[in-house]
């Protein structure tokens, strides 16, 4: 668990982490919530339904207080409070297989993990799975209070549509227990106690700002077509990458996990359909650990069990002295090595060099120190944030595009597209929106085209970005 602590904590790579910090304050300083776009001139009148108000407010106050170092450690806490609900589902297994369990779902996720409002859904899914656990083998009713978890859920991110997911499982499997076993009570009663926590919880997501609107916000993202097209995390896996291995690894794991010991039906359909999800995109992976690590864990540990007892395996430890010191050595190397880890990845130098290699930094810096160069800018996607935070609210830096793709719509997605990969109509969207200056990637399609274009001149360049202005 202290590794996984280490893991779970790290710097700022989300390139929207920058206009949420900035969303924050515009929210803690206004006392209000955006209605509109406020950082882009191209579609400045598209409702802004802000999901995640909640997070980006308490991000924000937690960025002024104690910088990108406190917002690392903010939300690898997040991720390791999950990552306790899992050990507390599985504390009662073979401490071994427990641990190797819980250490390759950190891993699996480790290209997930980070400083994002997203690990808030994750940290919540592993709640809500506790607690459907829990309740289907008769041992807690604590899910009575899911309802109020979904109310803070709505509030502080769009992937509360998940929790109704889970719950859609639960009941699908207690239904079809019912109907194959009719004379067993215990799933009737399942049945008629989730449709009520699923009744409930649907209403208690009316509890935001945005009443029936917050409904509509998941379903346009996970409806645009556009969106899974352009935006890297929606991509399905490609498991050519190296940091997908983990993941790779824990699916066969789970797989093999299930021919020594068969799931209930409940386990099978949420593992199947969380699996599907992280298939689709590696945004999902989360979930996917969520949902399988226990399951896992469970299939691997009974196999155990069963096996020592056929066998008469018994364990034999250590004298209690011995036993004592090796641990309390192992235990300070951990520590010693995880914090070693934590404080070099967080830190305030490496956490520069990471912008400064992923950010237009120096070219942001060129345009702050020309204030007069320019009137609309084109920008990279994923940098649409990190230039809103630096220049928002100077009306000749407004942004092109930024992060938040359901605001932005699939017609602007689809323009953005069309000028980056430099289809046919791409000097026809510059000229459509008036755009006299392009901040863009160096050595990408778009700069090199520009740089043999007469009417574009290079007036700032480095080995991150470029600066185009229209003459």
């Amino acid at each position: 668990m202290i590794a996984i602590l280490a893991i779970c904590i790290g710097p700022v790579q989300d390139p929207d982490f920058w206009w949420h910090i900035r969303i924050g304050q515009w929210m803690v300083d206004q006392g209000r919530l955006p209605s509109t776009d406020i950082f882009t001139y191209t579609v400045p009148s598209h409702v802004w339904t802000d999901h995640e108000y909640l997070t980006e407010m308490a991000m924000w106050l937690v960025y002024h207080a104690a910088g990108t170092v406190g917002i690392g450690i903010a939300f690898g806490l997040i991720t390791f409070g999950a990552f306790l609900i899992l050990y507390r589902q599985v504390r009662r297994q073979p401490f071994l297989i427990a641990g190797l369990g819980l250490g390759l779902g950190a891993v699996a996720g480790y290209p997930i993990w980070g400083p994002r409002a997203q690990m808030i859904t994750f940290a919540l899914t592993c709640l809500e799975l506790y607690w459907l656990h829990a309740y289907l083998s008769g041992r807690s009713r604590a899910l009575t209070y899911f309802p109020l978890v979904m109310a803070l859920w709505a509030n502080l991110h769009g992937g509360w549509v998940i929790g109704f997911a889970w719950l859609g499982i639960a009941l699908v499997a207690e239904l079809i227990g019912w109907a194959w076993q009719p004379s067993n009570p215990a799933h009737k009663a399942h049945v008629r106690f989730l449709a009520i926590i699923t009744a409930a919880s649907a209403v208690a997501v009316l509890a935001t700002p945005h009443g029936f609107g917050v409904y509509l916000y998941p379903f346009q993202t996970v409806g645009s077509q556009a969106q899974e097209r352009l935006i890297v995390e929606w991509f399905s896996p490609d498991f050519h990458q190296s940091y997908l291995h983990a993941f790779e690894l824990m699916v066969f794991a789970v797989v093999a996990g299930f021919a020594l010991r068969r799931p209930s039906l409940f386990e099978f359909m949420l593992v199947a359909v969380a699996l599907a999800l992280a298939l689709q995109s590696v945004r999902n992976v989360a979930l996917f650990v969520a949902a399988a690590t226990p399951v896992m864990i469970g299939s691997y540990s009974d196999y155990w069990k069963q096996l020592s007892t056929e066998r008469g395996w018994k364990r034999e430890l250590p004298p209690r002295r011995l036993f004592a010191v090796v641990t309390v050595i192992a235990l300070l190397v951990i520590t010693a090595a995880s914090a070693v880890r934590v404080v070099s990845l967080i830190g305030p130098d490496h956490q520069r060099s990471l912008d400064e290699s992923s950010y237009p930094v120096g070219a942001a810096d060129w345009l702050a120190s020309h204030p007069d160069v320019g009137a609309r800018m084109y920008n990279q996607y994923g940098w649409g944030g990190y230039l809103a935070d630096r220049f928002y609210p100077q009306p000749n830096r407004r942004v092109f595009i930024f992060g938040e793709a359901a605001l932005m719509g699939d017609d602007l997605l689809n323009k953005y597209q069309d000028v980056q990969t430099l289809r046919p109509d791409w000097e026809q969207v510059l000229d459509s929106y008036q755009v006299d200056y392009v901040v863009y990637n160096r050595g990408e399609a778009l700069a090199n085209v520009l740089a043999t274009q007469p009417q574009w001149k290079l007036v700032y360049e480095d080995s991150v970005a470029v600066i185009y202005v229209r003459q």
